[in-house]
């Protein structure tokens, strides 16, 4: 816990910061809400490697806004690798602050505590910064026990998304992941989907693919997957 709460503190002092530097105290006072999400897929893939070996996947997060820009919350989802059989369930501890600079553009600073049960061999954190601008996104995260290796990683990735045929969105990100383990090379991965809003149900079609080798490799082969998913 000591460790998830030093990162809270310095996301605290850039929150305290964007609040007095910001045009109007009212749109950063604490709102105190919850709110989440609950996605199910047929396959969960992260950065062009599945987490689940192909098997059906439940990922939910709740949020507590502590104002307009800084929230805590949590997040889990079942998984499963064969390197490490009895990891059952992934557990993140997350924070986040988010800086608006115009009604179509944002930086978002990231910090999550990974937990996984019952094996904890590949326990971490993950501190990234997303950027989204008119609908393309800029993401960058360090991973400081990337895919259980004991060994850092760097995550850098672009996304944009574009509304087609009125009611559906065609989704598209790719990366690029850097690992710092020994015997496992950087990789590109990139997936692309179609999706549509249902009344309160999100459902897309996807396709993820990596050219990952080594021990990664069967995980980022190229796949198709259904996900839905809805907000609370």
């Amino acid at each position: 816990m000591i460790k998830f709460f030093s990162p809270l503190i310095f996301l605290f002092s850039i929150h305290s910061f964007a609040q007095s530097s910001g045009s109007s105290a009212s749109n950063t006072l604490p709102t105190f809400r919850m709110n989440g999400s609950a996605q199910l897929t047929s396959n969960y893939i992260e950065k062009g490697l599945t987490q689940t070996d192909a098997d059906p996947g439940l990922q939910a997060d709740f949020w507590f806004n502590l104002g307009s820009q800084f929230r805590v919350g949590v997040w889990g989802a079942n998984v499963s690798y064969d390197s490490a059989s009895s990891s059952h369930f992934w557990l993140k501890m997350n924070a986040d602050i988010r800086v608006d600079f115009s009604q179509t553009s944002n930086l978002v600073i990231k910090y999550s505590d990974n937990q996984y049960f019952r094996s904890n061999n590949r326990d971490g954190n993950t501190i990234g910064v997303h950027l989204d601008f008119s609908g393309y996104k800029v993401l960058y995260e360090i991973d400081n026990n990337w895919q259980g290796t004991q060994e850092g990683a760097k995550y850098a990735g672009l996304g944009i998304e574009f509304p087609i045929w009125n009611t559906w969105v065609w989704a598209n990100q790719g990366g690029y992941t850097i690992p710092e383990a020994d015997g496992v090379q950087s990789f590109f991965d990139y997936r692309t989907g179609l999706g549509k809003k249902f009344q309160d149900i999100f459902a897309m079609v996807s396709v993820s693919y990596s050219n990952a080798s080594g021990a990664f490799k069967d995980q980022g082969e190229l796949a198709g997957f259904l996900s839905v998913s809805v907000k609370f």
